[in-house]
């Protein structure tokens, strides 16, 4: 009797296999066409002038562009039962997702990736606000705002505007990528992902922490930075902070690259400090099981701990 049974789940695995398999060849092997909830594309449209925005959506990727028009719109991908709304007010433009889904709409299977494309009749906004659940945010070159914060569950960010005031970041689940800025203060955080920033000008702190993923920064000029992280390298390229660069990681290696400040302050337990920096430092680096070599010189003080690792750092040749 149990062989039998066994028998018989093989028939029906192997039948429901077979199912599945034509389905896929009926939709061309896209997986979206598979998708159990129903799309639909809307477009938005909102009356009064707005220098600030507001984003609030549930699962989309978000993308600016210039309105040919001067008027806004928005061009939207969404689900019969997650619909967004659009409206101005107190000079803000408000876009939010009203999610009247019920427990059993979430359980959907081969989810299609849905876009909110953004139709701007200006490029200098006071503030951009997004919150976002599931979904890429791209913020292009020809925007620029007096401040911007961007929260994101899980996805990447892709911010390119030239100027912005205070610049605030987080993804728990993504990348974030900084190409071309000069901010007052660069603040970004990620769970589970990597940091990539080049070509940044902070007039103020730049900050970034990690949990587990690698930080790469390349021609940066900042009064600070600090970085915290418990997995993951950090790899600065010239980078130059005024007063001090401060980095903290548990495991995972820290590399300069032709990078300086006038005071330097590292800790890592599990990982190797190594690289170039510009001007002489004053070096006070310990390490329990790793070998150390470092120049002997005088100047600001570069204070180096690792628990197991080499310190090792030279300065860079004009």
């Amino acid at each position: 009797m149990k062989n039998a049974f066994i028998i018989v789940g093989i028939v029906l695995t192997a039948v429901g296999l077979m199912i599945f398999a034509g389905a896929l060849i009926a939709a061309g092997f896209d997986f979206s066409r598979l998708a159990t909830a129903k799309y639909e594309t809307n477009t938005l449209t909102a009356d009064g002038e707005f220098d600030k925005i507001e984003i609030y959506t549930k699962s989309t990727d978000i993308v600016f562009k210039q309105s040919d028009s001067g008027e806004f719109s928005a061009v939207i991908e969404e689900t019969s039962k997650v619909k967004h709304s659009a409206s101005v007010a107190g000079g803000a433009l408000k876009i939010a997702a009203e999610d009247k889904r019920t427990w059993i709409d979430h359980i959907s299977f081969f989810q299609k990736s849905l876009t909110m494309t953004l139709y701007l009749p200006s490029s200098a906004f006071e503030s951009l606000k997004i919150e976002c659940g599931t979904g890429d945010v791209s913020v292009p070159d020809f925007l620029s705002f007096g401040n911007a914060e961007i929260s994101v569950s899980t996805g990447d960010v892709i911010f390119k505007a030239p100027e912005c005031g205070a610049l605030k970041i987080k993804t728990s689940t993504g990348d974030i990528k900084l190409d071309g800025i000069h901010a007052e203060s660069v603040d970004l955080s990620v769970s589970t992902g990597k940091i990539e920033g080049k070509n940044i000008t902070s007039e103020g702190a730049l900050s970034a922490r990690v949990s587990t993923g690698k930080t790469e920064l390349t021609d940066v000029i900042c009064k600070s930075f600090a970085s915290k992280g418990t997995t993951g390298a950090i790899t600065l390229k010239d980078v130059i902070a005024a007063d001090f660069i401060k980095i903290e990681r548990s495991t995972g290696d820290v590399r300069f690259d032709n990078s300086d400040a006038e005071e330097i302050f590292v800790t890592a337990s599990t990982g190797d400090v190594t690289g170039t920096l510009r001007t002489p430092k004053t070096f006070i680096a310990n390490t329990s099981t790793g070998k150390k070599k470092l120049p002997e010189t005088t100047g600001g003080e570069c204070r180096i701990t690792t628990t197991t690792g080499d310190i090792i750092i030279e300065l860079s040749v004009n």
